[in-house]
């Protein structure tokens, strides 16, 4: 099945986004290739080409040359509304990661100060030390969290070595102001439905996050057997475990 091309630029957009508004993505990583530390079964890029939660052996961007983008595109649309780590794969894989986004805020504060700073990451380093300290630089702080326990977890994100379910809950209880995705799919491996959407209601209920926001497919997806969840049903959920657990979920779809 067809899937998105990766980002070939260090920063793409402005983009509109469901939750965002105008955001200018930021991508850290290598060109032509996904590296992260899931290889999720409904990424919109395709396959993961290098699954790893340590990349050796590889050339990242430098932290020069993000910083050169970075304020290049803040001096040409000071006016948007967020600045979002993002790209192809996971963002805080790059070696230099806090310095990139200690610079980053410090550029943001002095060329756009209404611009918000956005994180979409998908957790797995939340617990280091290196990226904790740099979490509270973000305004939004969006991880995901796609399952409650390591049976989905293995089969919806297929996670590298040395990613546990644990680390991953580690990271997000130390988060401030965290912000949860959640993606939600049906089909033959399912995490809206049944124990498994039971477990991650639970594991939302223990992290008390500020926002949850649900999703689903709304891309081509790499593995064929990946259903989407349609509206009505994400609504359903969301309603229902807002009512639960007392969180703010919403639920987003195009």
């Amino acid at each position: 099945m067809s899937v998105l091309p990766l980002e070939a630029t260090l920063t793409y957009g402005p983009l509109f986004s469901r939750r965002l508004g105008r955001s200018l993505g930021v991508n850290v990583l290598p060109f032509g290739c996904k590296v992260c530390s899931f290889d999720c079964i409904y990424c919109h890029y395709g396959y993961t080409t290098v699954k790893t939660l340590t990349p050796s052996g590889m050339t990242f961007p430098t932290v020069d040359a993000i910083l050169h983008a970075i304020e290049t595109a803040l001096r040409h649309y000071p006016h948007v509304d967020a600045l979002t780590f993002s790209g192809n794969g996971e963002p805080t894989l790059h070696p230099h990661f806090p310095a990139i986004v200690a610079e980053t805020r410090r550029l943001r504060d002095a060329l756009a100060p209404n611009v918000k700073l956005a994180l979409f990451s998908n957790a797995t380093t939340a617990h280091l030390p290196h990226i904790q300290a740099s979490l509270p630089d973000f305004d939004l702080p969006i991880l995901k969290l796609d399952a409650g326990d390591p049976t989905t977890l293995a089969r919806i994100n297929r996670p590298a070595a040395g990613v546990t379910l644990d680390s991953i809950l580690t990271g997000l209880k130390v988060t401030p102001n965290l912000i949860v995705q959640s993606v939600l799919i049906d089909g033959a491996v399912s995490n809206s439905k049944g124990e498994a959407l039971a477990a991650w209601v639970a594991a939302l209920d223990a992290l008390r996050p500020a926002a949850v926001q649900l999703y689903s497919t709304d891309y081509p997806v790499p593995d064929e057997g990946v259903e989407r969840v349609p509206p009505y049903m994400l609504k359903r959920i969301a309603a229902e475990v807002a009512e639960r657990t007392g969180l703010h979920i919403e639920a987003f779809w195009w």
